[in-house]
């Protein structure tokens, strides 16, 4: 079956719900920025090409932001936090500035004793500028090129290196003042700060806020404009906003991904999770490769290759949410960032979404990559009949993979061992034995058992009919639905049917449901 062809701003959507994880903003958030920006460029007159920028502007401006993270978190501490409370201070203001470092130094090194709490947060302030500007050149520079690497103008690019940059010249890294800023940046940075200042403070302190400053890090004309149509602006943008929404705002043409442009697209959201943490770099390409391999091995369609590996690129996502701090330190998670991390894999399918009916076996996939067997996984406890092959899949390069990588609480295990620790999840009933034993050949490991066993041979074809008419369909119409004759989709069924032991389309049903091959 061809795959469906998915708009960029698909993409975006995905990116920007991966973002506000990342930074702590409240739901939606880059979303309902970009409606107020779009809105913003409507009662401002200006033209479809700025009104281009603004949008991606809106859509994009932190997808730079997981650089360095580790660095960030090393110095500062939480840094979600931190994010979060940038968002309430005008960053023009040294003192305002000033405090909000010294609080997250305070919790940083919180349980010294005063007199050494005092130095740390004396020797932090004093360091602060060395680790916060390239930090912050890092996230405009890869800003940069994964809005190259999915296909964004120049334009756009170099506004995405400006993230940071204000009106008044007390922005970071370079002090750009003016017009030397981009008029996307200035026009977005204002409705981004609108957005939060009204979340955290209501619509009346958020307007005297932003008036205040006016000439300073916001342009005096384009403040003038937002509060004479302040509240038609913001109408309707304190709750969630619908990915139809945002389809509709995109200015003319709108850009379409083939096949090969997909994979980029999800490649460059793999590489964007992962730069968080040294000891992630290049974890969801590696995982990638052995799902794929071993979706191959086992005969899976080549739509599940497909979406097992996008799945794969992209199943750390809701990690985002998680701050890095937590995952640096060397002991156990407490109950609540226990709790937390369990939930990543919620987060990953809300955030793939916006990739609407093009994304949604990527989005299955991503929700259950930690599910097991019997139940013990989580998000959703659940079990065997809900886990696709391609899940099983998933779930067991993930945990292969994860194994043989170092983490701050325990070195990387050799193959052998991590090879040895699937194949014990296996006799508990945990990880599906064909499944790690596929991934296990992926990696060079020598299997214990013949591979595809569970699906009783079925060829990728026939695993596509099968599909298809447990859904419901006819002969005919599975094969339309797969370019195919009515006689190959009949010779199809009837094989599979001797194959997996049954006589009526009722019975093939039920195997695709006992086997996962068709949502429950």
């Amino acid at each position: 079956m061809a795959a469906p062809q998915v708009r960029r701003a698909d993409f975006l959507m995905a990116l920007a719900y991966a973002t506000d994880l990342a930074t702590g903003h409240s739901r939606d958030f880059a979303l309902r920025s970009c409606v107020l920006g779009m809105r913003f460029a409507d009662v401002a007159g200006f033209d479809q090409d700025t009104a281009r920028r603004i949008y991606h502007q809106a859509l994009l401006r932190y997808i730079g932001c997981n650089a360095d993270t580790h660095l960030l978190a090393a110095h500062w501490g939480d840094e979600i936090t931190l994010r979060r409370e940038l968002h309430d201070i005008d960053m023009g203001n040294r003192a305002e500035f000033v405090e909000l470092m010294v609080r997250a130094l305070k919790r940083r090194f919180a349980g010294m004793p005063p007199e050494e709490l005092e130095e740390a947060v004396k020797r932090g302030l004093a360091e602060g500028p060395q680790v916060n500007i390239p930090i912050l050149s890092g996230h405009c520079e890869v800003a940069q090129r994964i809005a190259e690497r999915i296909g964004l103008p120049e334009d756009i690019r170099e506004s995405l290196g400006q993230i940071y940059e204000r009106w008044d010249g007390k922005g970071m890294p370079r002090g750009l003042s003016g017009n030397a800023v981009k008029f996307p940046v200035r026009v977005v940075t204002m409705a981004q700060d609108a957005i939060a200042l009204n979340d955290h403070h209501g619509f009346a302190t958020m307007k005297a806020m932003i008036a205040k400053r006016a000439g300073g890090g916001y342009e005096a004309e384009l403040v003038d404009i937002f509060l004479a149509h302040a509240e038609k602006l913001l109408t309707g943008l304190d709750g969630p906003v619908d990915r139809e929404t945002i389809l509709a705002l995109e200015p003319e043409p709108h850009s379409m991904f083939d096949e090969d442009a997909c994979d980029e697209a999800f490649l460059a959201i793999a590489d964007m999770i992962d730069m968080r943490m040294p000891f992630t770099f290049g974890h969801s390409r590696a995982v990638a490769s052995l799902a794929a391999a071993a979706a191959k091995q086992m005969g899976l369609p080549a739509s599940d290759i497909r979406d097992v590996r996008r799945a794969a690129y992209t199943h750390d996502i809701g990690e985002l949410t998680v701050p890095v701090s937590i995952w640096m330190r060397g002991g156990p998670l407490t109950e609540r960032e226990t709790d937390e991390a369990h939930l990543h894999p919620y987060h990953g399918e809300r955030a793939l979404t916006s990739l609407g009916a093009g994304g949604k076996a990527v989005a299955s996939l991503v929700q259950r990559h930690h599910e097991r067997l019997d139940g013990s996984g989580y998000y959703r406890n659940a079990k065997g009949p809900d886990l696709s092959p391609a899940a099983r899949i998933l779930a067991a390069a993930e945990a292969f993979q994860t194994a043989r990588e170092a983490r701050p609480y325990r070195p990387a295990m050799s193959d052998s061992a991590a090879a040895a620790k699937l194949r014990a999840a296996v006799r508990e009933g945990e990880l599906c034995p064909d499944a790690v034993e596929a991934v296990l050949t992926a990696a060079g490991q020598t299997s214990r058992r013949p591979s595809s066993a569970r699906l009783a041979g079925l060829t990728p074809r026939e695993i596509e009919v099968l599909r298809l008419i447990a859904g419901g369909d006819t002969a005919k119409e599975a094969a339309r639905k797969l370019d195919i004759a009515p006689k190959t989709a009949d010779n199809h069924i009837q094989s599979l049917y001797s194959k997996i032991g049954v006589a009526t389309r009722a019975g093939a049903a039920l195997f695709a449901l006992e086997q996962g091959l068709v949502a429950a």
